[in-house]
């Protein structure tokens, strides 16, 4: 691994295999510097999911939607899976007015069952709160999501790079081998020397 990142006073080395080299080098080393910069973006977006799941604790209130009809679904149910269909229901607001509309329900729930649900001020149903464990979830996944993208791209631009070099190696090779191949094989320009 030394002797590809730095080939050093190799006489055979070429100046792509000191490119190459360098380019390993970086990409060993920007997902390492890469690291702390994920763990800052990673908290800064848990403080921010935090913030937001704390207001909608405050913001959103918890009712129960009384079912209009029978819970069913026209899709088959997995084995070992909890089927949940909309299902047309009505609740009341925080303030007591009257809402109506659809609610996730288990299938089978008969009509007239309560299934709590959240609405928002105005009465409006609304996914429930974020919970801490889903702001720590977010976080995580935005440090992760972050140092991955710069790895898997570290190691594109690595892979991609080294593909252009041996290409162009390839067409160095050729260009020499065409020069100094009848040199070498005692044939030239179609005749023998």
């Amino acid at each position: 691994m030394r002797r590809l990142i730095h080939p050093g006073g190799n006489p055979l080395a070429r100046g792509s295999d000191r490119l190459e080299g360098l380019l390993l080098a970086l990409v060993l080393t920007a997902p390492l510097l890469a690291l702390p910069v994920s763990v800052v973006v990673g908290a800064q977006t848990h403080a921010e999911q935090f913030r937001e799941a704390r207001h909608q604790v405050r913001s959103r209130t918890p009712v129960t939607a009384v079912l209009l009809e029978e819970s069913v679904s026209e899709v088959p149910n997995i084995r070992g899976t909890t089927a949940v269909s909309e299902t047309p229901a009505y609740w009341h607001s925080p303030e007591g007015v009257l809402r109506t509309g659809t609610v996730a329900a288990e299938v089978g729930t008969p009509a007239r069952e309560g299934v709590r649900i959240w609405v928002n001020e105005r009465g409006e149903k609304v996914p429930s709160p974020l919970s801490r464990g889903g702001a720590l979830r977010e976080g995580l996944a935005a440090a992760a999501s972050l140092w991955l993208a710069i790895l898997f791209g570290c190691v594109g631009l690595f892979w991609g790079s080294r593909c252009l070099l041996d290409r162009v190696r390839r067409r160095s090779w050729h260009r020499e081998w065409e020069m100094f191949g009848p040199l070498w094989s005692g044939f030239r320009d179609g005749g023998q020397t």
